[in-house]
């Protein structure tokens, strides 16, 4: 999901709060000025990557936001006028935008960088990850790594567009000719693939890499992969700098998050008794907004804890309708058996059995049929959808197989894949949904719709408990 979506840094009151000032730093901005030679060609070069200039001030240039963050007219970017130089010359060698992640690559340098962000939904500052690295100094740099030289080192953005509260560091390493730095994005990875407001950078760290020689774009990001993570790996179990590189938003999750509804200003006395246990982990589904697998996996486990109310409830229903057949003879095998059926039935029942029989029981038909008929989810709960493993698509005007069995059998499917189940042969050869992966980062709309099941049966339960 969006990296800034999900940020409690970035949350709605601070979005408007910010939105406004970053009109009023517009305003004060002095009057425009002429753009210098340079400066125009940086203009028309970035025109091509769909970034227009925003504001001409005395000191700096305000750019808008790549629109792969779609996240409206506030949102931009600023550099220092003095740097439109170095941002005009990568522009000149061939920027491209990353194709999974926030960043740029130049392909005739086999070069690839990448935005970083801290890897933690409870972390929420930016400034905790430049803390993380403050005291951290770089191994002896390669003799032969031509960056020792100044005028070969990386470029980086002035900390001043950044707008951190602490020093950015600078942490060089290389190896075998290919090096690697973690800094301040440089001019061109900043305007195309940052975002923030004015002198407000969202992201102040980005890893750099050189291969030393030309390589096409996509084997380029297929061999910074490899490094990269390796590189963020190590970096948190030997340094103890928890971080991640930042992904572009999937269009799926674009999409959904222009559809968010207001939540009701008017705050009431609480009218719903819910067990502490299912509080809370309804509540930390809702905080880990920067891992969807989490997030998924918790609102999965309010619905399991209603598993065996749901079956008691379903055999109860049964039993008494097998008591109450007119029919019914106690002094005959087969009607013993027909209850006997039930409480098996009720005892042995796999996991996707019971989930079945908790939304068919505790979930209204009527909410789960506006939840795919009044959104745009495009194909999104499709067998062409980003999630895969799914094998039928769901289909409310399916009247073979009701719609809260096709909601289970997905949501089981979802299930399995994230925990890597084998319990079922099925889903044997369907590989797991990692963490942070395009599939686990596109999961929004179906953590809407878990997190949906979830209040349903919270609901349905504390309807149950007041009629009773």
């Amino acid at each position: 999901m969006s990296e800034l979506a999900n940020d409690s840094e970035w949350n709605e009151a601070d979005e408007e709060v910010s939105e406004l000032g970053a009109v009023e730093a517009a305003s004060n901005l002095s009057q425009p000025t002429e753009l210098s030679s340079t400066e125009k060609n940086v203009v028309r070069d970035l025109s091509s990557h769909k970034i227009d200039i925003k504001e001409t001030g005395e000191d700096y240039l305000s750019f808008s936001a790549h629109p792969n963050w779609d996240e409206g007219a506030a949102y931009g970017t600023a550099i220092p006028r003095q740097q439109s130089s170095l941002l005009l010359n990568q522009l000149q060698l061939g920027v491209n935008s990353c194709k999974k992640w926030a960043g740029i690559t130049i392909p005739s340098r086999g070069y690839v960088e990448v935005l970083l962000r801290a890897n933690s939904a409870f972390l929420p500052s930016s400034n905790s990850l430049l803390r993380s690295l403050m005291h951290a100094v770089p191994e002896e740099v390669d003799g032969d790594c031509k960056h020792k030289l100044e005028a070969n080192a990386f470029l980086t953005v002035s900390a001043g567009v950044l707008n951190a509260r602490d020093r950015i560091p600078s942490l060089h390493v290389s190896d075998s000719g290919i090096c690697m730095e973690i800094s301040a994005p440089s001019p061109a990875c900043h305007v195309l693939a940052n975002v923030g407001y004015q002198h407000r950078a969202r992201f102040p760290l980005s890893v750099k890499v050189e291969f030393g020689s030309p390589s096409q774009q996509d084997e380029l990001e297929a061999e910074a992969e490899l490094l990269l993570n390796s590189f963020v790996y190590e970096l948190e179990v030997r340094n103890g700098a928890k971080m991640r590189l930042v992904r572009w938003p999937t269009r799926t999750d674009r999409r959904h998050r222009l559809r968010r509804e207001r939540p009701s200003r008017v705050v009431r006395f609480p009218r719903t008794k819910i067990d502490p246990d299912v509080s809370v982990l309804f509540g930390f589904a809702g905080s880990a907004t920067g891992n969807p697998s989490l997030a998924f996996l918790s609102y999965y486990q309010v619905l399991e804890n209603f598993f065996p109310v749901a079956i008691r409830r379903s055999a109860l229903r049964q039993l008494e309708l097998e008591l109450s057949d007119q029919r019914f003879d106690a002094s005959q095998d087969k009607y013993l058996m027909r209850i006997l059926s039930v409480a098996e039935n009720a005892a042995s029942s796999s996991e996707s059995t019971q989930l079945r029989v908790l939304l068919q029981e505790f979930v209204r038909g009527g909410v789960l049929q506006d939840f795919f008929t009044e959104h745009d989810w495009g194909k999104y709960f499709s067998k062409q959808g980003p999630i895969r493993g799914i094998t039928d698509s769901i289909n409310p005007e399916n009247r073979n197989t009701p719609l809260a069995h096709q909601v289970a059998d997905r949501v089981y499917r979802i299930r399995n894949r994230i925990v890597h189940s084998k319990d079922d042969p099925k889903y044997q050869n369907v590989p797991a949904l990692l963490p942070q992966s395009d599939e686990a980062e596109a999961l929004g709309p179906d953590i809407d719709l878990v997190r949906l099941l979830a209040f349903e049966v919270i609901l349905s339960t504390q309807s149950t408990r007041r009629n009773g």
